[in-house]
C-alpha cells in the first residue's frame, strides 16, 4: 500500500499514453471508456488514501521517495505527500473528473479526433494531480506548468477556429505573468528556508522552518513572498488584472470549461493560498492585498455576466466571481471556508457547464441565449437538474451554495481584517449572482422558442451519458452544503461539522480558541440577510425575464446607453490591454525586426559577407591565366624586396 499514491497520478498518465499513440487506431467508446475508466480507479484509490489519512497519527502519509536532482546544498527529492487538504483536492479531481469525462464520451463522440481529446484530457488530470500530491514547491511547479500546458492544448483543441487557438495563446501568455511571480517566490523560499519541502526538518509549513527562516532574515520578504505568491494564483485562478484570460477559454469544448474552468485548474490558486497560508499569517498587508483584489474581482466579473448573452460567457464570468470570493475568504484568514466554497462550486458549476453543453448540443451548437428560450419541456432533465445548479449557485437556503458563502461573508465580517465593508461588497456580488444566474435561466427555457425551424426540428434530450453526470451533480449540489452545516447554528440547529473537523490544522480552521467574534444576533442578521437577499433577487429575476416575450428586459435605447455597453464590452478592460500592452508591444517587435535585424544585425553579416566577395572578385583578376602575367609579378615582388631591404639598410 505504500506506492498507492504513486498509483494515483500514474493511471491519467497511462491514459494520456494509450490515447495518445494507438487512440486514432481504437474505436471510440474504447478510447474513451479507457480514460473515464481509469479516472473511476484513480477515485476509488484516492478513497484508499483518504482512509490512509484519517488513520495516520498526524494525518499525514507520503510515498516512497527518490532525489531528484541536486546541485550544491541543494537537494530535491521526489516524493508525494497527502494530507486533508491533499486528500480533498483529489476526491474532486478524480471524481468530478471521471463524470466529466464520462460525460465527454456522448458529447465528442462525433468529433474526428475523439482519441486526442482524451488523451489531452488524462494529460490534464495528471498534471493537477501531481500539483495537489507533490511534498514539495518544486513538483508543484511541475505540476503547475503542466497543466498551463494541457490546458493550453484543450482550450485550442479545434484548431480549425482561429478564435479557438487565440483564446488558447492567451490564456498561455496571460499565464506566464502569475508563473514568472510564482518562481520569484520560490527562490526567496529557498533563499531563507533552505529548502522547497512542505514538511520536513525546516518544512516551510512547520515551526522549525518558520523559526530558522526568520533567523536568516525572512522577516525583510515576509509581505514580498506571499504577494508574489498571490500574483501567481492570479494567473491560475483568473484574479485582477490577470482574469482575461478565462472568459475567452470558453472556445475549447463544453466538458474542457466544465473540468479546467469549474472544478480543477481555476482553484488551483486557491490551493496555493491554503497550502502556504502559514505565510500569508506572517504578513498582514497580504491578506489585506488578498481580499480586496479578491472582493474587486467578484464585483467587477458579476457585474459584466449582467449582460452576456452567450450562454458560456455568463457562466464564464461567474466563475471568475465565484473565485473572487474564494480569494475573499483567504484574505481574512477563513481558508477552510475558502475551500469548503471550492469544493461546492466544483459540483454546481460544473453541473451549470454540462447543462449548457446539453442545450448547446440540442441547439446545434448554438451559444446565444437569444435565440434560445422555451426549452423546457424538450429538455426535462437538463432544465431541472441545471435548475437545482442555479438555486445552489444564488444561495438560496438549503442548497450547497447558501452554506459555503455565509461561511465566507460571515468571516468577511469578522475575521481577520474583516470588515462590514468587505461583507457589504460580498453580499452586492453575491445579489448580482442571483440575477444574472436566474436571467439565464429564464431567457434560455421560459417563453418561446426564438431559434430557427431547422434548431426546433433538431431539438431534443441529451443521451444519458450526458444526463446521469448532470443528475448525480445536483444530487451533490443540494447535500454538499450539509459537510459544514454551520450556518444553521445560528438558527438553533446543531449539525456535526464534518468538513471543518476534517481539514483541521491544515487551512487553520475555526477552533474553540480561534473562533469568530462574532455574538449569535450579529450571526444570525448575517445569515438572514444572506438568505433574504438571494431568495428576493432569484424571485425578481426570474419572475421579470419570464414575463419578456422577447427574452430581453430592457429596451433598445437602454441597450445602447454608455453604460450598458461598457458593461456589455467587459469594461473594456481587453481593449485597454490592446492598446497599453499587444499594439506598442507589436510595434516594438517590428521595429526592432526592420532597424535591429534586419540594417543592423543582417545588414552586418551581409556586409561582412559582400566585402569579402569584392575583395576576393579583384584578387580573382590576377588568377587570369597568362604567363607574362604571372612574370610581371614575379617581377613586381622581386623589385618591391630590394627596395624594402635598401631602404632598410639606409636606416
Amino acid at each position: 500500500m505504500e506506492f498507492l499514491p504513486w498509483i494515483v497520478p500514474l493511471l491519467p498518465l497511462v491514459g494520456f499514453l494509450i490515447n495518445g499513440l494507438y487512440g486514432a487506431k481504437l474505436p471510440k467508446t474504447l478510447s474513451g471508456g479507457l480514460a473515464t475508466l481509469l479516472l473511476w480507479v484513480a477515485f476509488g484509490c484516492s478513497l484508499l488514501l483518504l482512509g490512509q489519512v484519517q488513520a495516520a497519527q498526524d494525518k499525514r502519509i507520503f510515498s516512497p521517495e527518490f532525489v531528484w536532482f541536486g546541485a550544491g546544498s541543494l537537494s530535491v527529492s521526489f516524493k508525494l505527500s497527502i494530507d486533508t487538504l491533499t486528500a480533498l483536492m483529489l476526491l474532486i479531481i478524480t471524481g468530478v473528473g471521471a463524470l466529466i469525462h464520462g460525460y465527454s464520451m456522448g458529447y465528442m463522440s462525433h468529433d474526428k479526433h475523439y482519441s486526442r481529446y482524451f488523451a489531452y484530457l488524462n494529460l490534464f488530470v495528471f498534471f493537477m494531480l501531481l500539483l495537489v500530491m507533490s511534498s514539495n514547491l518544486v513538483g508543484m511547479f511541475v505540476g503547475w506548468e503542466g497543466v498551463g500546458l494541457a490546458s493550453y492544448l484543450l482550450i485550442g483543441f479545434w484548431q480549425e477556429k482561429k478564435s479557438a487557438t487565440d483564446a488558447g495563446k492567451k490564456a498561455f501568455i496571460v499565464n506566464r505573468i502569475g508563473d514568472a511571480a510564482l518562481l520569484i517566490a520560490l527562490f526567496l523560499i529557498f533563499r531563507h528556508f533552505g529548502t522547497f519541502e512542505f514538511y520536513g526538518e525546516n518544512g516551510i509549513l512547520t515551526k522549525a522552518g518558520l523559526d530558522g527562516a526568520q533567523a536568516r532574515g525572512y522577516d525583510l520578504v515576509a509581505t514580498t513572498v506571499p504577494i508574489l505568491l498571490f500574483v501567481g494564483a492570479c494567473g491560475k485562478s483568473a484574479q485582477l488584472p490577470l482574469h482575461v484570460w478565462l472568459p475567452d477559454a470558453m472556445e475549447g469544448p463544453t466538458p474542457v470549461s466544465a473540468l479546467i474552468h469549474a472544478a480543477t485548474m481555476v482553484t488551483a490558486g486557491v490551493y496555493l493560498l491554503c497550502r502556504t497560508h502559514t505565510l500569508f499569517l506572517l504578513a498582514p498587508t497580504a491578506m489585506t492585498v488578498v481580499a480586496i483584489v479578491g472582493l474587486l474581482t467578484a464585483l467587477l466579473a458579476a457585474s459584466i455576466g449582467l449582460a452576456q448573452n452567450d450562454i458560456k460567457k455568463v457562466l464564464a464570468y461567474s466563475t471568475v466571481s465565484q473565485l473572487g470570493l474564494m480569494f475573499l475568504a483567504c484574505g481574512t484568514g477563513a481558508f477552510g471556508a475558502a475551500m469548503f466554497h471550492v469544493t461546492t462550486h466544483a459540483f454546481f458549476k460544473a453541473l451549470l457547464f454540462l447543462g449548457s453543453g446539453s442545450v448547446i448540443h440540442a441547439m446545434s451548437g448554438e451559444q446565444d441565449m437569444r435565440k434560445m428560450g422555451g426549452l423546457t419541456k424538450k429538455l426535462p432533465i437538463t432544465y431541472v437538474t441545471m435548475f437545482i445548479g442555479t438555486l445552489a449557485i444564488s444561495g438560496i437556503p438549503g442548497l450547497a451554495g447558501f452554506f459555503s458563502k455565509d461561511e465566507i461573508l460571515v468571516n468577511a465580517f469578522a475575521g481577520k481584517g474583516g470588515s462590514p465593508l468587505l461583507w457589504a461588497g460580498g453580499l452586492i456580488a453575491s445579489a448580482m449572482t442571483a440575477f444574472y444566474m436566474w436571467r439565464m435561466m429564464a431567457k434560455t427555457f421560459s417563453g418561446e422558442f426564438r431559434g430557427t425551424d431547422e434548431q426546433a426540428h433538431h431539438l431534443h434530450e441529451s443521451p444519458i451519458s450526458m444526463t446521469a453526470p448532470l443528475g448525480i451533480l445536483a444530487v451533490l449540489s443540494v447535500l454538499g452544503g450539509y459537510l459544514n452545516p454551520a450556518a444553521l447554528k445560528a438558527i438553533g440547529v446543531s449539525l456535526p461539522d464534518t468538513f471543518g473537523s476534517f481539514l483541521g490544522e491544515n487551512v487553520e480552521w475555526r477552533t474553540q480558541t480561534n473562533a469568530l467574534e462574532v455574538g449569535h444576533s450579529t450571526e444570525l442578521m448575517l445569515v438572514v440577510a444572506s438568505g433574504l437577499v438571494a431568495i428576493l433577487v432569484s424571485l425578481w429575476a426570474w419572475s421579470a425575464y419570464k414575463k419578456a416575450k422577447s427574452g430581453a428586459l430592457l429596451t433598445e435605447k437602454q441597450r445602447q446607453s454608455a453604460w450598458y455597453q461598457l458593461v456589455y464590452n467587459k469594461w473594456r478592460i481587453d481593449e485597454l490591454y490592446d492598446d497599453v500592452f499587444v499594439r506598442p508591444g507589436r510595434q516594438l517587435a517590428t521595429w526592432l525586426w526592420r532597424v535591429a535585424d534586419l540594417r543592423g544585425v543582417d545588414g552586418l553579416v551581409q556586409g561582412v559577407g559582400n566585402g569579402i566577395t569584392g575583395l576576393s572578385n579583384v584578387l580573382s583578376r590576377a588568377q587570369n591565366g597568362y604567363v607574362r602575367s604571372y612574370a610581371l609579378t614575379m617581377l613586381l615582388g622581386v623589385v618591391i624586396v630590394v627596395l624594402t631591404s635598401l631602404l632598410g639598410r639606409g636606416k
